[in-house]
């Protein structure tokens, strides 16, 4: 299949917003897991460390704003593709741009908003007045992810149902996508490790597969001279 007209330079590098969002995402996810926390921690040990780290959290936060924009980018080019080379566009093009922004848009409250709010002002209140707000804020930054992570595997799913069938990208690839969001979705029922550790587990493996669709998909787009052409 054919679009009927040949990209320009700058459309296709747009596919490089995809490996920015992966590398931005990779960089804050590494401070995070820095942190000397994680959510089976208590109240006082989590508001004393947040404070103590409250700039690796900014960084954190600031890395996450760039991840968020890069996304959209690549989210609607993506959409952008699978409308041209399999028409007319249907529901699962919809669930792809749908699922993708919900996953983006609660990734970015956690990543952006909440992390901003305890590196920025909550932290040091916290520590010395209510260490609980620390703690609950903390653990709505796993909430929030897995909740977008539940809309994610809407995302994968549908995206590699689409790419199955249109094949515009390796089966192979289309498939680690079906995976990815099969991962994404079990997790919830454990809330990223809030209400169950096998959460955090499976959240950590679905994740790592929709990173690795992400940035092969990225790359084998912005190589090819017309990514409308399927395979």
């Amino acid at each position: 299949m054919t679009s009927g007209r040949t990209p320009s330079v700058w459309e296709r590098r747009a596919w490089a917003a995809g490996i920015v969002f992966v590398v931005a995402l990779l960089a804050e996810a590494a401070i995070s897991a820095g942190l000397p926390i994680n959510q089976d921690d208590s109240a006082p040990k989590i508001a004393s460390q947040l404070q103590a780290h409250r700039h690796a959290v900014l960084v954190a936060a600031y890395l996450s704003a760039v991840y968020a924009v890069a996304s959209v980018i690549y989210l609607a080019k993506l959409h952008d593709l699978l409308s041209r080379v399999s028409t007319p566009p249907g529901t699962l093009h919809s669930l792809v741009l749908i699922g993708g922004v919900l996953l983006v848009a609660l990734h970015g409250v956690s990543d952006i908003g909440i992390y901003g709010l305890l590196g920025g002002k909550i932290a040091t209140y916290a520590a010395h007045h209510d260490q609980g707000l620390s703690y609950t804020l903390y653990l709505l930054t796993f909430a929030l992810d897995s909740v977008g992570d539940v809309f994610g595997s809407v995302f994968l799913i549908a995206t590699g149902l689409l790419l199955i069938r249109i094949r515009v990208l390796p089966h192979w690839l289309a498939w680690i996508a079906v995976a990815g969001g099969t991962f994404l979705f079990v997790q919830g029922f454990g809330l990223g490790g809030i209400i169950g550790t096998y959460g955090l587990v499976l959240d950590l493996i679905g994740f790592v597969l929709f990173l690795v669709f992400v940035l092969l998909s990225s790359a084998i787009l912005l190589r090819r001279q017309d990514p409308a052409h399927a395979m």
